[in-house]
């Protein structure tokens, strides 16, 4: 293996931790999120996921082209278990993707902020709705669903590079 190879593995494990930096805001506002009581306090912590948009949009970019790298200089495209990381980290990016904004859009929509549908289209700020109705729609949320899944593929992830079974 080359230096450059080892370089970027050093990249692609620093990304990784870029994106759980980042993404463990979201992760936190799922769970504080049930437990506010006033529009604002809500707004405020749901403006705060859009600060993280970025550098989880990046990181996630520089896992892609790191992995990428890596499986062409190590020969990994022959081998079942860069495959199936491959497949778990797409497959969780769109299952959290879709989740998040089926569940959080509509709190969005419904709080009178900016929200999104399908996988880029931003909707503009509409009137918030009562609260009664913010209330049931966080209650639909599943934070410990989100928590759950990501801990689980992030597992057989590391497993799956550690390892190497197949």
């Amino acid at each position: 293996m080359s230096v450059l190879y080892f370089w970027f593995v050093w990249l692609h494990i620093l990304a990784a931790f870029v994106f759980f930096f980042a993404h463990g805001t979201a992760l936190a506002v799922a769970f504080l999120l049930p437990k506010q009581k006033e529009m604002n306090s809500m707004k405020a912590l749901l403006d705060v996921t859009g600060i993280t948009i970025m550098p989880l949009g990046v990181s996630m970019l520089v896992i892609l082209l790191t992995a990428l790298y890596m499986a062409g200089s190590g020969s990994w495209w022959r081998t079942g278990w860069w495959w199936l990381s491959f497949l778990i980290f797409f497959f969780m990016i769109f299952w959290m993707t879709w989740y998040g904004r089926k569940m959080y859009s509509p709190i969005r929509k419904a709080l009178g902020m900016e929200y999104m549908t399908g996988f880029s289209k931003h909707n503009h700020a509409e009137e918030p709705i009562g609260m009664d109705e913010i209330q049931q729609l966080i209650a639909k949320t599943n934070p410990r669903l989100l928590m759950w899944v990501g801990l689980i593929s992030t597992a057989v992830l590391l497993w799956l590079m550690r390892f190497k079974p197949f």
